[in-house]
């Protein structure tokens, strides 16, 4: 595996297949850059969780992406939250990372990741889609939950640690 994010937090493996075109254009995060990506767990003061719906995405997500090399995992969480939110997060502690292998069409092993996602509480609005990411239409749309929604991205695994 990378780099050993969060050692003691809960550990699951995931394996994404994905598309041999889509799998070059991620390879240099990948091999080159991180391998790591962040995300959060947002909760205001009632409870409710803050998702996002962006460009690539059949479902809800968490606020989250790739953990760039000049900083740590837990400061692109902070980052993401706030691009793809506009929430103001405090980063807490970690609530699982997800070993991952991504593998193409044939079922061939391209490369590994983490996946680390952390408890985080926030207040406030969530901001309007059209001024959220960091490319136009990423976003697509960001609101508050009180509830998980059934059509939650990845929500077999993440489920019991949200």
């Amino acid at each position: 595996m990378t780099s050993g994010v969060a050692p003691d937090a809960p550990r699951e493996t995931q394996t994404l297949h994905l598309s041999a075109s889509k799998l070059r254009s991620l390879r240099e995060w990948a091999v080159e850059g991180t391998g790591v990506t962040a995300a959060a767990r947002v909760r205001d003061a009632q409870g409710r969780l803050a998702l996002v719906w962006n460009r690539w995405s059949d479902d809800w997500i968490l606020p989250g992406g790739g953990v760039e090399p000049d900083e740590t995992p837990r400061e692109a969480a902070r980052r993401e939250v706030r691009e793809e939110t506009g929430l103001d997060a405090t980063i807490e502690h970690p609530l699982v990372v997800l070993d991952q292998t991504y593998v193409d069409d044939d079922g061939d092993e391209w490369f590994t990741g983490e996946y680390v996602v952390y408890a985080a509480h926030a207040s406030g609005p969530v901001g309007d889609p059209a001024s959220l990411g960091v490319h136009d239409a990423e976003i697509r749309a960001a609101r508050w939950f009180d509830d998980l929604p059934e059509d939650l991205h990845d929500g077999d695994l993440l489920r019991p640690y949200l």
